[in-house]
């Protein structure tokens, strides 16, 4: 696992610690994603629960995930007194944890705005298998790349550049339209969310690319500093892409149904008399 840029660097213990509390912070933000979105769920009408569903798989996924390489990261290096660093021991620490999460939760947050689109059933499945498929291809992608962050910095850039790039530009385009499409006809305070969620989704999507892209920039990219700076990158977009996004798609989900007619509160009082 030394081709991971953390196991080629030596962190000081401020640098150790900024990692350790980021991809703490991190899985305890998905932890708190998954209570939330399990107490809310009622709150949308029956039809949209599967989008909230897929909002509790997605926070699981990143949670458990996230803790795991945090557990990884704390195993793999040990404190030098000597030199007052903390150095690589006999463990290694494998960033692809990441993208085992990443292959479980974009086909889930490509495929999760379906629920509050007006989307015809027979045009459903084909852009579910569209938009998951090319998430899942470019996660795959990105994964074979990373093995190169060490020893080959421009093959890494290679393969994001010319390989995993084409599935990001395709299934955007898509995402872009379909949510565009949902302006016209969504409520007015759905219509004003889903504008939100579109910058949302590109400002957060594309944080990626510059976390992914660290390495590649020279000292820095492939120092202890870089490490750091791209975990903190990754788990910013981690919280907007999956947390911030499951909220704000909750928030028109709970608008579209209280337009059909769907009020949670009115329920509960009938069901206590």
């Amino acid at each position: 696992m030394l081709w991971n840029l953390e196991n080629s660097v030596v962190f000081t213990p401020a640098q150790f610690d900024l990692i350790s509390n980021i991809l703490t912070i991190g899985y305890a933000a998905h932890f708190a994603g998954l209570a939330y979105f399990v107490l809310t769920r009622k709150n949308v009408a029956p039809r949209y629960r599967s989008m909230t569903t897929m909002s509790v798989v997605v926070m699981l996924s990143a949670a458990l995930l996230l803790l795991r390489l945090d557990i990884s990261f704390g195993n793999a290096f040990v404190f030098d007194p000597t030199s007052e660093t903390y150095v690589l021991g006999e463990a290694t620490y494998s960033h692809g944890y990441r993208y085992l999460n990443w292959l479980i939760d974009v086909p889930l947050l490509l495929t999760q705005s379906f629920f509050v689109l007006n989307i015809a059933k027979r045009d459903l499945w084909g852009y579910r298998f569209k938009l998951g498929g090319a998430g899942a291809l470019m996660v795959v992608l990105g994964y074979v790349g990373q093995f190169y962050e060490v020893v080959d910095p421009l093959g890494m850039l290679l393969w994001w550049g010319i390989a995993a790039t084409v599935p990001f530009v395709y299934f955007t385009a898509i995402f872009w339209r379909l949510t565009g499409e949902s302006l016209s006809y969504l409520p007015e305070e759905a219509a004003a969310t889903m504008r939100n969620i579109r910058y949302l989704f590109m400002f957060s999507w594309n944080l990626y690319i510059v976390a992914y892209i660290v390495p590649m920039l020279g000292d820095f990219g492939q120092s202890a500093s870089g490490a750091v700076t791209r975990t903190y990158i990754f788990t910013v977009a981690d919280v907007l892409s999956k947390i911030i996004y499951g909220v704000l798609l909750g928030k028109i989900a709970t608008i579209r149904s209280k337009a059909e007619g769907y009020d949670i509160e009115q329920l509960e009082t009938q069901q206590a008399r």
